[in-house]
This record gives C-alpha cells, sequence and structure tokens, in this order.
C-alpha cells in the first residue's frame, strides 16, 4: 500500500502529488493517452468543422449571425457531443493513474478493457453530465462552475466504484459535498497552470511545424482563413499539447479524489485493512456479532450475560 501517499493533502501537496504519479509513469501514461486521446484528437479535426456547419444548418443559423448565440450555440453543441467523448478517451487513463497511485498492476490492456465493456453507460453519464452542464450556461454561466465542480468525479465513480450512469453522478456531487470549495480552488489553479503551460508547449510548436512546412498566412479578402497547411499545423501542435498535458491533468484530479475519500470515508484506513486480510463490515452482512445494549458502569454491580442473538460462524 502507498501508504506515504494515502493521507490528507493540502492543495498545494495534491499539485505535488500530481506531478510526481505524472513522473514516476510518464512513459506508461503517455502511451494510454496516444491510443486514446490522439486519434479522437484527428478524427473530430477532420469532421467538426463539417459537422458544426450542420448544426448551423439545422438551426437556421448564419456564420455572420449574433456572437452571443453562435458563442452559446457552439459550447452547448460542443459539450453534449465532444466532451462525452473525450471523456471516455480519457477514461482509460483515469484506471492506469488510479492503478499507479495505489501502486496497484497496471497495463494498457487492463486500462482499456474496463472502459470498453462499459463504453455504453459510460457515454450516457458523460452525456448526462454535458446536459447538467449546459443547464448550468443558461443561467448566466453562474451554474456552470458549481455543476462542473459536482461531476469532477463521475469517471472515478462510474469506472473505480462501478456504479451505473445516474449513480455514478449522484455519488460523485455527493463526494464533493463540503469540500466543493476545495474542488473549485483546485479546479481553478489547475486551470491556470494548464493554460499557461498549454501555451508554452502549443505556441513554439506551431511556430516550429509551419517552418518545417513551410507555411505561410493564407489571406482570403479581408479575413484571414486557416489552409489546409495551417490547419495540420494546428492538429500537430494540439495533439502534442494534449498528449504531455492530458496525463497531468488526470494525476491531479486522482490524488484530489483519493483526498477527498479519505478525508470523508477513512479510505486509507479501508485499504489497510484490506492489505492485512480484513473483510470491510459490509461484506459480514447479518452475520455481525450482537452489540450489548450501553449501560454506565457501577462499581460491585454484576456483569451481565451477553444477549443470546445471532452469532457470527467461523
Amino acid at each position: 500500500m502507498n501508504g506515504m501517499r494515502l493521507r490528507p493533502l493540502g492543495l498545494g501537496d495534491i499539485f505535488d502529488e500530481g506531478f510526481d504519479l505524472y513522473k514516476r509513469n510518464f512513459v506508461f501514461l503517455l502511451l494510454v493517452t496516444a491510443v486514446t486521446v490522439v486519434p479522437l484528437d484527428m478524427l473530430l479535426a477532420f469532421i467538426g468543422p463539417s459537422f458544426m456547419r450542420q448544426v448551423y444548418m439545422l438551426f437556421s443559423i448564419s456564420s455572420d449571425a449574433d456572437a452571443t448565440g453562435l458563442w452559446f450555440l457552439n459550447v452547448g453543441v460542443k459539450l453534449a457531443i465532444y466532451l462525452p467523448l473525450y471523456a471516455a478517451a480519457l477514461s482509460p487513463l483515469v484506471i492506469a493513474a488510479s492503478a499507479s497511485y495505489l501502486q496497484q498492476p497496471s497495463s494498457l490492456r487492463g486500462s482499456l478493457i474496463p472502459v470498453l465493456k462499459r463504453l455504453p453507460g459510460l457515454l450516457l453519464s458523460f452525456f448526462l453530465a454535458a446536459l447538467l452542464l449546459d443547464l448550468g450556461l443558461c443561467f448566466c454561466g453562474i451554474g456552470w462552475p458549481v455543476a462542473a465542480s459536482l461531476l469532477l468525479f463521475t469517471p472515478q465513480t462510474f469506472l473505480l466504484e462501478r456504479m451505473g450512469p445516474g449513480k455514478a453522478l449522484k455519488r460523485s456531487s455527493s463526494l464533493i459535498n463540503g469540500y466543493g470549495g476545495r474542488v473549485f480552488a483546485c479546479l481553478v489553479m489547475l486551470g491556470v497552470i494548464l493554460w499557461v503551460i498549454g501555451l508554452g508547449i502549443k505556441l513554439p510548436l506551431a511556430y516550429v511545424f509551419e517552418l518545417a512546412l513551410s507555411i505561410g498566412p493564407h489571406v482570403s479578402g479581408k479575413a484571414a482563413t486557416p489552409s489546409t497547411g495551417e490547419q495540420v499545423v494546428q492538429l500537430l501542435s494540439g495533439g502534442v499539447t494534449h498528449l504531455l498535458l492530458f496525463p497531468f491533468l488526470v494525476s491531479v484530479f486522482t490524488a484530489l479524489y483519493y483526498d477527498i475519500r479519505i478525508r470523508k470515508e477513512g479510505f486509507d484506513i479501508e485499504l489497510m485493512a484490506r492489505d492485512l486480510g480484513y473483510a470491510p463490515l459490509s461484506a459480514l452482512g447479518p452475520f455481525l456479532p450482537p452489540v450489548p445494549a450501553f449501560t454506565p458502569f457501577r462499581p460491585g454491580a454484576a456483569v451481565p450475560p451477553p444477549k443470546s442473538g445471532r452469532r457470527g460462524t467461523r
């Protein structure tokens, strides 16, 4: 058992643990991300623009429509479609990071098979989460961070705790209940870190790829439209950035998930008892030994015999 890490952590310690997990398992986490996220990046880069044009036609919206309406439509549709796809692609990474954090055996096959077996329910869970996030956007964006914080651990509750779609969402919100400020602060810090590091990675990569492919800006009329070469540069630089940052993102979420479980449920003690061979009390069911009623102790009084009841079997 990873006794040194399974303890309540401060906010800064969560990022330290996430970075340490990312660093210790860098190659393995990178491999899982390359197998799952990179193909999805490539697929959405090719079909994404035509898909959004079909959405505009469906809602009878032109590209020169009101900017606010276009923004809400873009975000709403991409949350409902892209979020479940990316969350499902990151789910093997969730399993791999959790196994590595608990120092359990992990492999690429062992990370992919559980996700593939439960893929329909997984997509349904994230689609429901995306709808809740869309509802949060309807309230002038105020409800969005609240919904995002409450639904943060849906991959862990669905995959690691093996719950159904509805129960996974409910379990995630109940787990975060009471620690919402802590989770929200972690999300804000992580967003700033990923934005800064992402720009530091993506911009130099885009410049290098433009030089390597000898691509210059392609201007059509008054507005600059990206050429095919520029789209390739954006795809390559964005793909490499996702490849490097997504494992760190999941590593921090893994440390935060177990930190909250330790604080609320004593998960470290449960895991220690499991390692020592003790079954959880819930596994004993009706075979728990009877507990005598509490009576105040009086010196000199005879100890009452235990009441007859259903005893445990050996």
